[in-house]
């Protein structure tokens, strides 16, 4: 998990285990709106030309003022994830990564 609070990713993810290729599925919780989606669409088009972000699924929070955006992306290599949380990080919309 990464908390957006102090953008800076778990250690705890037990990076010596994962064998790449791997398919991930990622959860994101951020501020309603049509803002989230796009941003987390160009995202995973720049680290995944050919993500089809029809294929995301979101869904608002009880009171409505988050949503969170769920998808299954196919990672290479462990660079490819850092680079993704990087991105995902830096984008203000974002509270939290899953």
């Amino acid at each position: 998990m990464t908390d957006m609070t102090n953008r800076m990713p778990s250690r705890e993810l037990q990076e010596h285990l994962w064998v790449f290729p791997m398919d991930y599925p990622i959860k994101l919780i951020g501020l309603a709106g049509e803002e989230l989606r796009q941003a987390v669409n160009d995202i995973f088009l720049k680290h995944f030309p050919e993500f089809d972000g029809s294929t995301m699924t979101v869904t608002p929070s009880r009171t409505g003022k988050y949503h969170s955006v769920t998808a299954q992306l196919r990672f290479i290599e462990l660079e490819q994830v850092h680079a993704v949380y990087a991105d995902l990080a830096a984008c203000p919309l974002i509270k939290t990564a899953l």
